[in-house]
């Protein structure tokens, strides 16, 4: 079993528990909630083609098959570390323009409003997804790494452990525990790191007036190019209302169906 499948097992288990025992606002979510049941069931049913994309892409930017690998060498970074630091850094900063244009381009937020639709945020969120977006977001480092950069003689562990820790910053950043701002640790870790609080203002039903924070680990991005919308404390609502509602259903989501109640 892939690295990346193991540690998305891991941190949504892990997810789940600290969520439980440490809860944002002291208020437990339902641990078998609609919302996170549906989750649940739109990873399970992504799932095979997830597995097989990203077993794909590692093995096309490790040399698996030279005649489609990048057209740009880069034998020069030698060293493991700066490989990784490299890989990772490029792959975030990748990941949060391509997450500001789901947001700000209509025909890619059609798509996108469907992991919004959520009003339950926890660790099973980020398994809700259009199939869309998905295959956007795991096309990203085929594209960057299988056929932009030729990362075939970096480290075997670089590129598995990179995305291992996108998705590790997904899980964490849903994750239903208290991040209170005061505290502060949480406070110096705040910009550091993608984390509940920083992501809770993403989600937030207020979207329109505070569209932002669309980084995935790095937060230096939404700093950096003025998207920051943090607060000091959470959001009342999460989810999106209006006419851009959609059904709660795995089905009705993909489908892309309008709420009708």
């Amino acid at each position: 079993m892939p690295m990346t499948t193991v540690v998305q097992a891991i941190v949504l288990v892990v997810g789940l528990t600290l969520g439980a025992l440490w809860p944002r606002g002291g208020k437990a979510l339902a641990l078998f909630s609609r919302d996170a049941l549906i989750n649940v069931a739109t990873g399970a049913v992504l799932f095979p083609l997830r597995l097989g994309l990203t077993m794909l892409g590692v093995r096309l930017a490790q040399g698996g098959n030279p005649g489609l690998s990048g057209v740009i060498a880069l034998g020069a970074i030698d060293a493991p570390a700066l490989q990784f630091l490299f890989t990772f850094v490029l792959l975030d900063f990748s990941k949060y323009w391509l997450h500001r244009a789901h947001h700000r381009i209509p025909v890619l937020w059609s798509f996108h409003r469907v992991h919004h639709s959520t009003e339950h945020i926890d660790a099973t969120a980020g398994l809700r997804m259009h199939l869309v977006d998905f295959l956007q977001l795991t096309a990203v480092p085929v594209l960057l790494f299988g056929v932009l950069f030729d990362v075939s003689a970096f480290a075997a562990w670089v590129l598995p452990v990179a995305i291992s820790v996108g998705i590790i910053a997904d899980a964490f950043s849903h994750m239903h525990v208290e991040f209170p701002y005061k505290n502060p640790v949480c406070r110096a870790l705040l910009y550091v790191f993608n984390n509940p609080l920083f992501h809770s203002w993403h989600h937030t039903r207020d979207g329109v007036l505070r569209d932002g924070n669309y980084a995935n680990a790095l937060p230096v991005w939404d700093l950096l190019f003025r998207s920051n919308v943090t607060q000091p404390d959470p959001p009342q609502l999460y989810g999106i209302g209006g006419d851009q509602r959609l059904a709660n259903d795995v089905i009705g989501l993909q489908l892309l169906r309008p709420r009708t109640d």
